[in-house]
């Protein structure tokens, strides 16, 4: 079964040479949100960066650093079996805005700060569908899907773009906060800046190429389409300060949304915000204000803040029944910054930390892997008079269930040319339905669908301990299993002690994946151009400048 699978996905050769490129078009049918509101609502998607499952009050009580997002929740849904596309950034968000598991989309790993490629343009994105029915978009915060045209975010259906274009520990800045190892601090000296006509002396070119480390770059675009062939004249600050960059984002939400609001203009707001990824660092106000004073729990306390002063903004300009509110996390923690990590929760994955051989031989058990630390993220869904307040569902859903869940709300119809992996949310927020996904497929750091989720089983044909080690410098093994590890969820939150289940759970589970695998090798499926490039791809504010500084 593992070579069938390996055979299978890592063959990405693209099925779309011959097809016409559909987008999303209006629908005929008759919408929840039209026939409830009359029209299309507002939809404000905040995306969390590696937050753990237990940062949220709301699910594990030991928290409390989450005051406002606890309150949140009382009055919201919240869906504490809810999961990630991946459990890495670039692919989760990839899988967010596209609802197609990695195998389709073809990003299986992140794109580096020098990227040549990025998300497929051929894959239609949330934006896309939601600037073709009439609503003004916007993306405050991380994009990590492409930073040059055609991938740029401003090319991807956003009318503006203000925020970083990767992971914030990919460069250096002047205050780089708290890491381990410690980010870089960017050099300032005036020697290292030259004339950008002149040739770079080729003892300097050797120095930037053998390290690409530049300052974080702070794009603002606020018009489709950047101004240059690389978007470059849009960096507004590099390096940008971490400190600062949370009250930014807040102003230009506001900016954003009271423009929608005067123009009449339904508005989709997407904040892939940057905490709770490291390095952490927040504005003064919030030092020392988490109940068991942390670094952490002080950036955690900012974030909470920021979620705040969405909803109040919302609210004071009287357009919270109008919209729909989402909260959730791109997928799980680190689990090799220890004290500068999230809280996993019950998810501790005990097998894998286990010693050889009734064990995994240690290793982390969260972000990077297929464990529930890695893909179990937080979900809060809001919308006053339209979602019953203090509502726990127990359905199993999924960041791929965003695109057809706002599909429908905001009545348009999804592509017809490909296969989609996500299923409509409607019923479960709105009518209190219990059906949620009775599958769901992971893909590991390969891109492989190697784990799977059945009701409350979850199948592992492979295990792995994350790839950045864990505290305490542990290791494990990458172990194939065959049949699958199982482990009872309902039971054994820890997945502590794998069981042994009928012939008929291993057929039902063998069965489904070799579907979905058929289905992604006889549909549609996109190969990503993962290519790095030099100097002349990086996002760089001024190229004369050793890091891209902006010079005044």
């Amino acid at each position: 079964m593992i070579l069938l699978v390996t055979s299978l996905l890592l063959s990405f050769t693209s099925l779309w040479l011959g097809l016409p490129l559909l987008t999303c078009a209006n629908s005929h049918t008759v919408t929840l949100s039209q026939r409830l509101t009359g029209s299309r609502p507002n939809i404000v998607l905040i995306m969390a960066d590696d937050m753990g499952w237990g940062d949220l009050g709301a699910n594990w009580p030991n928290t409390r650093d989450t005051p406002f997002l606890d309150y949140l929740a009382s009055i919201s849904i919240r869906l504490p079996d809810y999961h990630s596309g991946a459990s890495v950034c670039s692919v989760s968000r990839a899988a967010l805005l596209t609802g197609r598991l990695t195998p389709r989309t073809g990003v299986w790993t992140n794109f580096a700060s020098t990227a040549l490629g990025g998300l497929p343009v051929n894959e239609t994105i949330i934006s896309e569908c939601l600037k073709s029915v009439g609503y003004a978009t916007a993306i405050h915060g991380k994009w990590h899907l492409g930073h040059t045209p055609p991938f740029h975010p401003s090319y991807r259906g956003f009318d503006e773009y203000i925020g970083v274009p990767y992971s914030i520990d990919m460069g250096c800045t002047d205050n780089p906060g708290a890491n381990y190892p410690p980010v870089n601090v960017c050099p300032k000296d005036p020697s290292l800046y030259f004339e950008q006509k002149h040739e770079h002396p080729d003892d300097l070119r050797k120095v930037i190429e053998a390290d690409l480390t530049v300052g974080i770059p702070l794009y603002q675009c606020l018009t489709p389409r950047c101004l240059n062939d690389n978007c470059n004249k849009e960096i507004i600050e590099q390096p940008v300060n971490l400190s600062t960059l949370t009250q930014s984002y807040i102003d230009n939400d506001r900016r954003f949304i009271q423009r929608s609001v005067e123009s009449k203009q339904p508005f989709f707001l997407y904040l892939p915000l940057s905490h709770m990824h490291v390095p952490h660092d927040y504005a003064r106000q919030f030092k020392d204000t988490s109940v068991l004073p942390s670094v952490y729990g002080d950036t955690l306390r900012e974030l909470d803040y920021h979620v705040n002063q969405t909803y109040q903004l919302l609210k004071d300009l009287g357009i919270l029944n109008q919209t729909l509110l989402i909260f959730t996390s791109d997928n799980g923690p680190w689990s090799s910054k220890c004290d500068l990590a999230g809280n996993q929760g019950p998810f501790t994955g005990v097998w894998q930390a286990s010693p050889l051989p009734s064990g995994g031989g240690g290793g982390g058990t969260a972000k990077f892997t297929t464990w529930e630390a890695g893909y179990r993220v937080p979900f809060i869904a809001h919308w006053p008079d339209m979602i019953k307040p203090n509502t726990v569902s127990n359905v199993i859903g999924s960041h791929l269930d965003i695109m057809p869940t706002i599909a429908n709300l905001a009545n348009f119809t999804l592509p017809s040319n490909r296969s989609f992996d996500g299923i409509d949310l409607s019923a479960v927020l709105f009518d209190g339905s219990d059906q949620g996904h009775e599958y769901l497929f992971h893909p590991d750091m390969l891109g492989i669908l190697s784990a799977v989720r059945y009701n409350q089983y979850k199948a592992y044909y492979v295990t792995y301990p994350a790839i950045d080690g864990a505290c305490g410098g542990k290791e494990g093994l990458i172990i194939p299993h065959k049949p699958p590890l199982i482990f009872d969820l309902s039971r054994d939150l820890a997945e502590s002690t794998p069981i042994e289940v009928s012939q008929s759970v291993y057929d039902a589970i063998d069965q489904a994946l070799q579907a979905k695998l058929k289905d992604i090798a006889l549909t549609p499926h996109t190969k990503v151009d993962y290519r790095i490039g030099g100097l002349d791809a990086r996002a760089c504010c001024d190229a004369g400048h050793i890091v891209c500084r902006c010079i005044d």
